[in-house]
């Protein structure tokens, strides 16, 4: 697989200063700085995290629809939301949990075992293996379109 690409600029100080992050080439780009990110009610663009929350929710629907598909089960949709919590750890800023809440459209199973499939989809997803050095990644997952 070819490797996937993103970029970012940053001028001026860290807290007064601003930058620019793109996705891909020329796909999707914002804007972002020390207010978006740190600020309670960020401002002023996106942040690391945001973007972070939207590759995991994508990268967790895809694994989710691929087990469950295996399974004999193809949904015929999945939803997933990701929460990205940033706090301070010894004064560094650290990402210390992702709380995944995902749901899909699917019949014949019961929520224990569409559970046990959002683990396995949970254990298989890179994103989740690609942030192993977070503390916690906590998963919510129900049966939706009933």
């Amino acid at each position: 697989m070819a490797p996937r690409l993103g970029s970012a600029e940053w001028s001026g100080t860290l807290q007064e200063g601003a930058g620019r992050v793109r996705v891909g080439p020329g796909r999707w780009e914002a804007d972002y700085s020390f207010r978006s990110r740190f600020a309670e009610r960020g401002t002023g663009g996106t942040n690391p995290e945001e973007l972070l929350a939207a590759a995991h929710s994508g990268c967790f629907a895809m694994a989710l629809t691929h087990v469950l598909t295996e399974a004999g089960r193809p949904p015929r949709s999945v939803s997933t939301r990701a929460r990205v919590h940033l706090r301070a750890v010894d004064g560094t800023p650290t990402i210390t949990l992702v709380e995944l809440d995902a749901g899909a459209d699917v019949d014949g199973l019961d929520e224990d075992a569409f559970r046990r499939h959002a683990e396995s989809a949970k254990a298989g997803c890179a994103l989740t293996r690609a942030l192993a050095g977070v503390a916690e990644i906590r998963l919510t997952a129900s049966l939706r379109g009933r």
